[in-house]
């Protein structure tokens, strides 16, 4: 027999072996019409590998070509469906699984309009076929139960339009009592089971008996449960269920018995933790599961099987035990808080506690040796939220509980010993550092349960510790240095009843500094090393951690703060020494500015020491140093800082020279190296400028008048102005920078002559250029007119120049670095006053200073633009290859109409005329990286374009480009939505046209009823009638909600995706 070119006997015999030639042929047949009723043929076949393409061949027709079968044809289908799957209920099973996808298949197409109530009449019809055709009920049983594991979750994966998925999410819940019934038939028969219903079908009797098919029923309760459990008769029976189930499967893995496995209890567990975690059941029936977790949680048999494969080292079987408590703890915490002192129920509140405190002590060490303990620390936190809440008090359990449970992650905080540890390989280690921190936040949890009490503790631990401290036995010592560290921060200045015996001078003399103070070479062997720098370490995170405290106690910092910087001369514990440092100079920056000469020393030892503290806790340093310098009056912060700024002046210089002196021409890898020295003090120039900043706020409050901050931020203008050894700083600092990339060291492109610049060098030129860029006085600021030179001197030497012949000659690697210098540009930008300048803002220095960086913007808008446009054929195809570049073009443009839009009128009329063509092609790129900052630019010209209460050369402009471009960019913007953009773009878009619409009214309703005339425009799918009603709204609306949703209506029928999901 032969068909469309196919030999279906011989073909059927080819899928019995099956061959390679027929599995490749398999999908093309599948497309025909005749595999309809070839695939019966094959089901009706002896091979099993026949029945199963027969069955696969049925799913993928009913699936993919049910369009065409005529009705007649699809209702008679469903008989024959169910005939096969009683055929197939003897197996195997991926014949009968395969069978059932597709009947589901066909159900999802028929329900709920043919076929209401599938589930009944499907299992109904399996049964009575299975009796006409003399098979046992157990075979019945199988394709039941198949079929119920199998419908839920092809119902979840279907994509069906609105009407119809509520159809099916209706008859799956109509069908949920009856589902639950045959499973919990099923899964009840567990040997030992006390709670078997009364009349269950002898199919689920038979298939019970098999732990595999209770497994399966586990499984497919669980996929059942995900479409919730409409009442609490359903749900209370079902939950008390499976508790009752889980009691017996921990008897009988307790006491050795093999009636269970491993399969089964997880699969249990994973659908009694889906009732107690989920957050809809808890709201609606707290009081029902959380009595019932507690009365069965509190029996006995949780602990016995948690202590049973603690004992036999089975992490992974405590981890599924554990979980259901652990959920079951998390979504019911503020009702165990509140039944803790309950006659009834308390006593079951002390037996849950104490296993989630047996989970959180699980011997080991995390990362290492166990991987349990993690689990029930969000449990501690959300009870610790409802104690905070208030509404509850902590019953005396509960503050026991935390009392304990200090104790413990103390313990379990603990370093391994020092073979564990230091043989271990990174990723343990990374684990272990991780839960740590984890560990650190249920400690401050804790505190705020206990409070005074747990401060209490800690502190005579870590005394008695340290009065005894030896370095065999160093791990329970840190621990409790750990635990005062991670408390600290909720530990007020005010204590004055435990602190004191810790930080008082005689301990702090006698016990803490001398610790710090003991060298580490007379540790001995490398464990004890290891030990000895992780209790110093502990100390100063100590130390750090009670900075508030030392502010109120500033007759100690003499004694404290030398003996932390000390410690920067031991590189493992300078990052320790260098945090609690910070820590210390942001609490008590009044209370060191007495010391600004000896601060001012550190900071010029830390420079002088070159390699000893690694770059970026250099960094540090210097900022902090310079926060302390800045509660001085102005003419003390200046005349302190005066020998460390000489200090780096002499660093940048020898840096510079060492720069100067390399071998010319050098490949860029090598050439780096000559330049890291002078790129790490830039970025010391760069700390030092943020310490040496005025607030933004009082910067904020002189803007807007206050007469004080005004009034001191101007003398501090004069101070900085008048002193010689800044100046001469500045000056320095200039020539440095000028000179950087003049260097011989970096190699010249022979094309252009332009250096290739190391990343690191610019990006240092650049930070210190920018770092004292401020709306107010900054003592390291440079002049404006020397910044924007600076930047154009920058721009020049890595990104472009006009090229001799004409045209733009482009740096090695301009599109690399020119992000960066227009990302400096932006932020000059923000921060020029213009001509007009207040007093206490930063001098201009010539008169046409709007028009010295109006120029600067134009030669970086033109050369981008260029440069862009060369790197590929078409304008938009380059925006996709160099996104980061325009999104920093826009960004600049942008940060220029929001700032000073008078620069864009004084800018080259062509070159703004530039950016809005740039602007047009971006907006049609259909990419978020182009969209968003585009769109961002378009608002803000369009809202600035209609708002000028009288004419300037800026509103006047602005309305130009408006007339100009605003076509274009409105019609681009309606294209976008009617489907050239992704969807995730829309609120952007909605956004942009919502501006467009509010500042521009009329022109709007002229060129959009222009573009929508337009056949097939913005879509052939949107008609006449939906184009005009989407005008309609869009011109009628004044809110931005409102103008989303219909921009989102108007794309879904662009698209044609009405009645998909997509529309729900």
């Amino acid at each position: 027999m032969a068909q469309n070119g196919f030999d279906l006997q011989s073909f059927a015999q080819a899928l019995s072996v099956p061959t390679q030639e027929a599995l490749e042929a398999l999908p093309h047949f599948q497309r025909q019409a005749e595999a309809w009723g070839f695939a019966f043929e094959l089901l009706r076949s002896s091979s099993i590998n026949c029945r199963f393409y027969g069955a696969h061949t049925l799913h993928v027709k009913i699936s993919r070509d049910w369009d065409t079968l005529d009705a007649e044809g699809q209702a008679g289908l469903r008989g024959e469906l169910l005939r096969v799957m009683v055929e197939q209920s003897d197996g195997p099973l991926n014949v009968l699984n395969k069978a059932n996808q597709a009947l589901v298949a066909y159900a999802l197409h028929t329900i709920p309009g043919t076929w209401s109530g599938f589930l009944g009449t499907a299992i109904e019809a399996i049964q009575q076929g299975a009796q006409q055709a003399g098979k046992g009920s157990t075979s019945a049983g199988h394709a039941i139960v198949d079929l119920l594991e199998l419908f839920p979750e092809e119902v979840n994966r279907t994509v069906a339009g609105q009407t119809q998925r509520g159809g099916l999410i209706q008859d799956v819940k109509e069908s949920l009592p009856l589902a639950l019934e045959v499973l919990t038939g099923v899964v009840c028969e567990l040997p030992g089971s006390t709670a078997r219903p009364a009349n269950t079908p002898e199919f689920c009797r038979q298939l019970g008996q098999s732990a595999a098919w209770r497994t399966r029923a586990w499984k497919a309760i669980l996929q059942w449960l995900q479409f919730g459990v409409p009442s609490d008769t359903l749900l209370v029976p079902l939950l008390e269920m499976g508790l009752r189930q889980l009691e017996t499967m921990a008897v009988a893995q307790v006491s050795g018995s093999d009636a269970v496995d491993d399969d089964e209890v997880r699969a249990a567990a994973a659908a009694v933790d889906d009732i107690v975690s989920n957050t809809r059941t808890a709201a609606q029936y707290t009081r029902t599961v959380g009595t019932l977790g507690l009365l069965r949680f509190g029996q006995g048999w949780m602990s016995e099987v948690l202590k049973h494969w603690a004992s036999a080292g089975d992490g992974q079987a405590v981890l599924v035990w554990g979980g259901v408590l652990v959920s079951f703890g998390e979504t019911y915490a503020e009702f165990i808080l509140e039944k803790a002192g309950d006659a009834q129920l308390g006593a079951h509140v002390g037996t849950y506690v104490q296993l989630m405190l047996g989970l959180t002590q699980f011997p080991g060490h995390h990362g290492f040796s166990e991987d349990i303990s993690d689990q029930p620390l969000n449990f501690w936190y959300l009870l610790q939220e409802a104690v905070a809440d208030g509404e509850v008090a902590a019953a005396p359990a509960i503050t026991h509980a935390y009392a304990s449970l200090v104790r413990a992650l103390v313990s379990k905080s603990a370093y391994p010993p020092a073979d564990e540890w230091l043989d271990g390989d990174r990723d343990e280690r990374e684990r272990f550092g991780g839960y740590r921190r984890e560990v650190g936040d249920a400690l401050l949890n804790a505190y705020y349960v206990l409070r005074s009490d747990m401060l209490g503790v800690l502190v005579d631990e870590a005394v008695r510790g340290l009065s005894a401290f030896s370095l065999d036995s160093w791990q329970g010592t840190e621990a409790v240095l750990f635990a005062l560290r991670s408390i600290g921060e909720a530990v007020g200045a005010s204590e004055a009843e435990h602190l004191p015996r810790l930080f008082s001078a005689a301990v702090l003399a006698q016990q803490l500094l001398p610790v710090i103070q003991a060298p580490l070479g007379s540790a001995g062997g490398r464990s004890r090393q290891w030990g000895l720098t992780a209790v110093k370490a502990g100390v100063l995170g100590v130390i750090g951690a009670y900075g508030d405290w030392w502010r109120a106690h500033p007759g100690l910092l003499p004694l404290v703060v030398p003996c932390v910087t000390s410690c920067l001369a031991h590189p493992p514990l300078v990052a320790a020494a260098v945090a609690a440092f910070r820590r210390i100079c942001d609490s008590c920056r009044d209370q060191l500015a007495d010391a600004a000469e000896s601060m001012v020393h550190l900071a010029c030892e830390v420079l002088l020491a070159a390699g000893a503290v690694p770059p970026r806790e250099q960094q540090r340093i210097f900022e902090s140093v310079a926060e302390v310098l800045m509660a001085l009056p102005p003419p003390a912060h200046t005349a302190a800082l005066a020998p460390l700024a000489a200090a780096l002046a002499d660093r940048l210089s020898a840096s510079l020279a060492v720069l100067e002196g390399a071998p010319p021409a050098l490949a860029l890898h090598d050439a780096e190296p000559y330049a890291e020295p002078l790129a790490a003090h830039l970025r010391l120039v760069e700390a030092l400028a943020r310490g040496l900043q005025f607030s933004d706020e009082a910067e904020e409050r002189a803007l807007m008048g206050d007469a004080d901050d005004a009034a001191a931020l101007a003398q501090a203008a004069q101070c900085y102005r008048a002193s010689p050894a800044m100046a001469a700083f500045r000056g320095r600092l200039r020539g440095v920078l000028e000179a950087a990339f003049a260097a011989r060291v970096w190699r010249r492109d022979a094309a252009s002559g332009m250096a290739a610049v190391g990343d690191a060098l610019l990006e240092g030129v650049l930070a210190a250029v920018t770092s004292a860029a401020r709306r107010g006085p900054h003592v390291l600021a440079m002049d404006f007119g020397a910044r924007v030179g600076l930047v154009a001197g920058a721009w020049a030497a890595v990104v472009a120049r006009p090229a001799p012949g004409g045209g733009v000659a482009l740096g090695p690697r301009w599109a690399d670095q020119s992000p960066a210098l227009l990302q400096c540009l932006a932020q000059l930008v923000a921060v020029h006053a213009g001509p007009a300048a207040a007093a206490w803002q930063p001098p201009v220095a010539d008169a046409d200073a709007d028009a010295t960086l109006a120029a600067l913007l134009t030669r970086a808008v033109d050369d981008v633009c260029a440069a862009v446009a060369s790197d590929a054929p078409a304008l938009a195809a380059a925006i996709e290859q160099q996104p980061v570049i325009c999104e920093c073009v826009f960004d600049l443009c942008t940060r220029v109409l929001q700032t000073r839009p008078e620069l864009l009128a004084a800018m080259a009329p062509a070159s703004v005329g530039r950016v809005c063509e740039l602007s047009a092609h971006a907006l049609a790129v259909p990419s978020r990286l182009a969209l968003r900052p585009t769109a961002y630019f378009l608002t803000s010209l369009i809202r600035l374009s209609a708002a000028a209460s009288k004419p300037s050369p800026a509103s006047e402009l602005l309305r130009a480009l408006w007339a100009r471009h605003g076509a274009a960019w409105l019609r681009t913007t309606l294209a976008a939505i009617g489907g050239t953009h992704p969807r995730s773009l829309l609120p952007n878009l909605a956004e942009l046209l919502f501006a467009m619409v509010r500042h521009h009214p009329e022109s709007v309703r002229r060129w959009m009823a222009d573009a929508l005339a337009q056949p097939a425009f913005p879509s052939a799918h949107a008609g006449d009638a939906a184009k005009r009603q989407f005008a309609q709204h869009i011109l009628a609306t004044r809110s931005i909600v409102r103008v989303k949703a219909v921009v989102a209506d108007f794309s879904i029928t662009c698209r044609n995706l009405q009645g998909s999901n997509y529309a729900s």
